[in-house]
């Protein structure tokens, strides 16, 4: 029971603590940020530049963030008009606590802050942002103050198009005609005078947005439009960045180059541009560092410069830009996906199919290879043992026709002289006499000299063999085995000859074993360069298309020594219809 008591009060203790640790981190104050922009959040390039300070800044600060927008809307802005009202609506929106530091987004909310700071908040540190180094010239910066300034070579900017066009002769400037940029017409008329022995510059800050549309429609052949900014026309009509720029690229009969990166993809051909999201990122570096109290490591305001050239693939193609005048390093967007680009992954599959097929296809390759060549060397040595079996019977067969019928003959003739003439055998004598079994005895060698070995094929030819073998086997059978011979030649390769008379024998054996048969017949007979061997009954047959349960050898080797002669077998029969052997082997060399 105590232990229970301690643990709930233990339970309770840490809640107590942590809803303690709660409520203080709820009172702790988010940190003040004061965004002043020059020309309002959502006007190019500033739009771009401030999402992304938002955010970088957001995760580098430990403490909550909280972000208060004001604008001059500069493109209205009059600084002897408007100025002290803005200044009181500063001072009022943040009359209970100053912010804890303030970003000027700019070069018109960069010099507006410093003309005003005295009656804003004076001990608030400054991060300047987005505001070129012309216009920061002779501002005071305090101990805390810091930032990042553009660095624009205006020069460069010249330079670049007669790099990448050089046949241009000339140049359309495409600004607005607000003070600020009133004020980059005379900068850019200045940095520009060194080459107006090379091409002519038409500056259209005077014309308003439908006039430029205009003259860009119309300039002469080899020229190239420089899209600086456009916050109000020569009309006084206040204009979206990217809108008028969109208008412009509809209608430009020349390519077109601007300032900044977000501009890519809208219509400019690109170059070295200001990367407005990686300005954002370094100003917020910088603003952390400044919110911490943090010493400055570089100077009070760096330098930001352009990036690495980057083009849009899509207006270099439009206007025949050849890549090979881009500088070397550089980066280009927007160019379609190669084939492998598109389909890397079904490509990767389809060769992996392809090659798992091949690797597959190449294994069973090389199993058939290997499998005809075991079958083969399964062959020659089958075709080995029946020609060293066939040497094996004609030795035998030799034997026993020369040695052992002969010695049984003379046996037989000893016992013929042995018994009386004209003598009278014993009445209690049973059986045949041992002349009369020698005499079987001798058949029965014959007999099987000439089953190992028909000596007759030797003597008078294959006609003869089969003839003999037909007459063998119509003895004592309840059939007469017909024979038939048409178109034979007289001479007949021994190999053939021999492989011809043994499938004879096994079909006729075959009969006699199982067949039943009343009519028997053997036919050879020419058939183109060889000879067709028939051995034909009426028995009871077999199914010839369904395998047996145990093969037949005797079958096995009929198709063998076909084989072997380089010929074929054919075996037909069909239950209660007979069967029908037709052996074919060629003549080789017969006429």
């Amino acid at each position: 029971m105590t232990f229970r008591i301690e643990r709930r009060l233990t339970v309770a203790i840490l809640l107590l603590i942590a809803s303690v640790a709660a409520t203080a981190a709820s009172q702790v104050e988010p940190t003040r940020v004061l965004i002043i922009n020059s020309f309002g959040p959502e006007h190019s390039p500033y739009e771009v530049f401030e999402s992304a300070f938002r955010t970088a800044l957001a995760q580098r600060v430990a403490t909550p963030v909280a972000f208060y927008d004001t604008s001059l809307d500069g493109a209205r802005f009059d600084p002897e008009r408007d100025a002290a009202s803005f200044v009181r609506f500063l001072q009022e929106r943040f009359a209970d606590r100053a912010p804890d530091l303030v970003v000027p987004v700019g070069p018109l909310a960069a010099r507006f802050y410093a003309e005003h700071r005295k009656l804003l908040f004076a001990n608030t540190p400054v991060t300047v942002a987005m505001a070129e180094e012309r216009v920061m010239q002779g501002m005071e910066a305090r101990a805390r103050d810091a930032g990042l300034t553009l660095r624009l070579r205006i020069p460069d900017l010249v330079e670049h198009i007669l790099r990448v066009a050089p046949a241009t002769r000339t140049i359309a400037i495409v600004i607005g005609d607000s003070p600020i940029e009133r004020f980059w017409v005379n900068a850019m008329g200045m940095a520009f005078e060194p080459f107006r022995a090379r091409v002519s510059f038409q500056y259209l800050n005077e014309l308003s947005l439908g006039d430029i549309e205009r003259r860009v429609a119309s300039l002469p052949s080899h020229s190239a439009i420089l899209f600086v900014q456009m916050y109000v026309d020569g009309a006084g009509v206040s204009r979206d960045f990217d809108h008028a720029l969109d208008r412009i690229h509809r209608v430009a009969n020349a390519p077109i180059f601007g300032l900044y990166a977000s501009q890519l993809g809208k219509g400019i051909v690109g170059g070295p541009l200001v990367f407005e999201a990686e300005a954002a990122v370094r100003t917020a570096e910088i603003a952390r560092a400044v919110l911490a109290g943090e010493p400055p490591t570089q100077s009070v305001f760096q330098p930001f410069e352009t990036g690495v050239p980057t083009y849009d693939w899509r207006e270099l193609e439009r206007w025949g830009i050849s890549e090979t005048l881009l500088p070397e390093k550089r980066t280009i967007l927007f160019r379609p996906p190669s084939l492998w680009e598109q389909h890397r992954i079904e490509v990767l599959a389809g060769v992996s199919l392809v090659l798992l097929q091949s690797a597959i296809l190449a294994a069973l390759l090389i199993q058939r290879v290997r499998r005809r060549r075991a079958e083969q060397e399964a062959h020659t040595l089958s075709g080995r043992l029946l020609t060293a079996h066939e040497d094996e019977r004609r030795r035998l067969a030799s034997e026993l026709h020369d040695d052992v019928t002969q010695r049984l003959a003379r046996l037989a003739i000893e016992a013929a002289a042995l018994q009386p003439r004209g003598a009278a055998r014993p009445q209690q004598a049973e059986g045949p006499s041992m002349y009369d079994e020698l005499v079987r005895l001798s058949e029965d060698v014959h007999a099987l000299s000439y089953r190992l070995h028909p000596t007759v094929l030797d003597d008078l030819g294959l006609m003869d063999a089969l003839r003999a073998e037909c007459d063998r086997t119509s003895r004592g059978q309840a059939f007469q085995v017909d024979f038939e011979a048409e178109g034979v030649p007289d001479r007949i390769p021994q190999d053939a000859a021999l492989c011809l008379v043994r499938i004879a024998q096994e079909a006729l054996r075959n009969i006699v074993r199982h067949a039943k048969a009343r009519v028997v017949s053997v036919s050879i007979a020419r058939n183109g360069r060889g000879l067709q061997l028939a051995v034909v009954d009426d028995g009871v047959g077999f199914n010839a298309s369904v395998p047996r349960a145990s093969p037949s050898l005797g079958h096995a080797s009929m198709r063998e020594r076909a084989r072997q002669a380089g010929g074929n077998l054919e075996i037909r029969s069909a239950p209660g219809q007979g069967t029908a052997v037709f052996a074919w082997v060629p003549l080789m060399g017969a006429p």
